[in-house]
């Protein structure tokens, strides 16, 4: 197991930068950022800014493995948004490939269906748009991930009540289940998870062998705040447990909000600060 960070732990400073700092501190890779990966498609050459920052992160020695693409409502029946979200993912999918990602993390939202009709709808939508997701990230060699939710914020219901899909790891399994291809898995969300009850280390030997990517951050349970491990509530003692238990090897990604508008000085200081914690917690 190593420990990773998503790209935007500094946004302060250009890429290049950043990726130099995270491995003078000692990251031993990542997750590309939603915000890079907009940057790459935005730049003059967007396969060559790809190529360079891939580049660059194997040149200091760091694995950046996951991409997390942008949010698409998988079980939309809007046919019109569904094709706008595919033509951008396979886009963002491609980018990533040539940075060196193989797992491209996407949410499970499709929306809020008022009837049981609409929901099931929403269901086999969401099925399929998973299976055609798995069949793009195929054509670059990559894995598609489903990260698991949180319930609704108050006053979103549904046809179920105040549920969202994907709170539960079972909801990811059957998504897995119906689609059954090589090339799709899970991330575990650790902010998330808490935000259900579910203890760490319970959700990640609930996921198992299918786990491929991880968010690891904290909170106090009832908001999804994106903090550092142990300023929250989680039991990283026992989830870390229930991560060595399933044999996990990978990346331990921290998905910490960045500390923008301070000084290049304090957020280095933050981030050796969250690389020594998570190091403690690892070594327990």
């Amino acid at each position: 197991m190593y420990i990773g960070a998503t790209s935007h732990l500094i946004l302060d400073t250009p890429l290049h930068e950043t990726l130099r700092h995270m491995a003078d501190l000692g990251f031993g890779g990542g997750e590309w950022s939603l915000i890079h990966l907009r940057q790459f498609a935005e730049a003059e050459n967007p396969e060559a800014a790809a190529e360079a920052a891939g580049d660059l992160a194997r040149d200091l020695g760091l694995k950046m493995p996951q991409v997390h693409l942008s949010v698409a409502e998988m079980g939309s029946l809007d046919e019109q948004k569904r094709e706008a979200d595919f033509a951008r993912m396979e886009r963002e999918i491609e980018l990533a490939a040539l940075a060196g990602a193989t797992i491209g993390v996407l949410h499970p939202v499709g929306g809020l269906p008022a009837t049981m009709a609409e929901y099931r709808e929403v269901e086999r939508v969401r099925v399929e748009s998973f299976a055609r997701a798995c069949e793009i990230a195929a054509r670059y060699d990559c894995w598609i991930a489903i990260e698991n939710t949180y319930d609704p914020h108050e006053g979103e219901t549904s046809a179920v009540g105040r549920r969202r899909f994907g709170a539960s790891i079972a909801e990811l399994h059957s998504v897995l289940d119906a689609v059954d291809t090589d090339n799709f898995g899970i991330c575990l969300d650790t902010g998330h998870t808490n935000l259900t009850g579910l203890p760490l280390g319970e959700a990640f030997r609930q996921c198992g062998e299918r786990l491929i990517a991880t968010h690891a951050h904290d909170n106090d349970g009832l908001h999804d705040q994106h903090n550092e491990p142990t300023r929250g509530k989680i039991d990283w003692k026992g989830g870390i447990a229930g991560l060595r238990e399933i044999g996990w090897d990978g990346i331990f990604n921290l998905e910490v909000t960045p500390m923008r508008g301070h000084s290049l000085e304090a957020q280095l200081l933050r981030m050796r600060s969250i690389i020594e914690t998570t190091r403690w917690l690892l070594s327990r």
